[in-house]
């Protein structure tokens, strides 16, 4: 049975990629925080560690043989921190490089994200596009992709650049659109909705990353959902699905960018820069090169995967389980403003 190094394995991606291929791999996880979701089976063993230690990083390596990296770990959007996010997504990454060509590992497969890219694009956007990355968490991505695709490590190499991740468990900003939802309350928009943005299931890019255990050389990887509506299309069909008793509204552009930055800065919505651009952006990647080379289709449509989640969502709302920064409801105070401009 092949080990697979899992890291970030407490997000809600680590999570489900452990409870899908635990039965036919063993697991090494790692995380900075305590294990915080029951992983114990004989297959498993869990390691708090920051991968910025690289001292104790050694101590894994030796102690196991280790086949696959699936390194999922990353310093998220902590745009107060810029340094703690280029030591863990760059440093961290090249500490498990260093390790995985010292101690002779067979895969390194890396999950980055579509937020190297910032603005608007009019077509989807292909692995050769330059990045236009404002924020450290996006720039510091691309450097870390670029540091894995030079880095003398000569096993084979999967890189997958990421939309938006969308999971049962994973709450986060989602649970903002699902409480004004499940509350009734006015769905404000900022523009016309008109704009596109790409998600991906967790279980289709689990679906791809399976794929990849059999792949040869190094790949560079878009991967999305097909037949994506726009944003405004998309949420209509949710709202139909939930039975929602409200209605959707538009603000201008510019006065609802304007009203993002000042809810954010006095904490009642947690939507910094980066989300306030990307919600009146078209940001859509080309996913051909993927489905030619794995022979991989996503099952699941933007559609699909938010009626899902959302069901999920009213089944759960009232565990306390959410501990980790994605999975764990965000501030909701801005549901109480919205109730108060739900007029008809």
């Amino acid at each position: 049975m092949k080990k697979i190094l899992l890291t970030g394995s407490n997000g809600f991606l680590g999570e489900e990629i452990f409870n899908e291929l635990k039965q036919d791999y063993e697991f090494i996880l790692l995380d900075k925080d305590d294990n915080q979701f029951n992983s114990s089976t004989e297959n498993s063993i869990f390691y708090k560690i920051d991968i910025r230690d690289k001292n104790q990083l050694i101590k894994i390596f030796q102690d196991h043989k280790i086949d696959i990296i699936l390194h999922c770990a990353a310093e998220l959007l902590d745009e107060k921190n810029s340094n703690k996010v280029w030591e863990t997504n760059y440093n961290g990454t090249n500490n498990l490089l260093d390790l995985a060509d010292e101690y002779k590992v067979e895969k390194f497969i890396f999950t980055s994200t579509f937020s190297l890219f910032e603005k608007n694009y009019n077509t989807p956007i292909n692995e050769k596009e330059l990045p236009s990355a404002i924020v450290d968490y996006g720039r510091s991505k691309y450097a870390a992709e670029n540091l894995i695709l030079r880095h003398n490590y000569s096993g084979d190499i999967i890189i997958f650049r990421c939309p938006v991740i969308i999971g049962k468990k994973r709450l986060d900003k989602l649970a903002i659109l699902f409480e004004m939802i499940r509350e009734n309350v006015t769905i404000w928009m900022i523009g016309d909705g008109s704009n596109q943005i790409h998600f991906i299931y967790s279980k289709d890019l689990i679906e791809a990353m399976k794929l990849s255990f059999g792949l040869k050389g190094k790949h560079l990887f878009n991967i999305g959902s097909d037949n994506i509506k726009n944003l405004k299309n998309t949420f209509i069909s949710l709202l139909k699905h939930a039975d929602h008793k409200g209605e959707i509204r538009h603000m201008p552009k510019m006065l609802g960018i304007f009203g993002l930055k000042f809810l954010h800065l006095f904490g009642v919505i947690s939507l910094g820069p980066y989300h306030q651009r990307m919600l009146v952006s078209n940001i859509v990647l080309d996913t051909q090169r993927i489905k030619d080379k794995l022979k991989w289709e996503p099952k699941f449509s933007n559609d699909e995967m938010l009626k899902e989640c959302y069901d999920y969502y009213l089944k759960t709302i009232d565990e306390k389980k959410h501990l980790t920064a994605s999975k764990k409801l965000p501030n909701l105070k801005i549901i109480k403003l919205l109730k108060f401009f739900s007029f008809s």
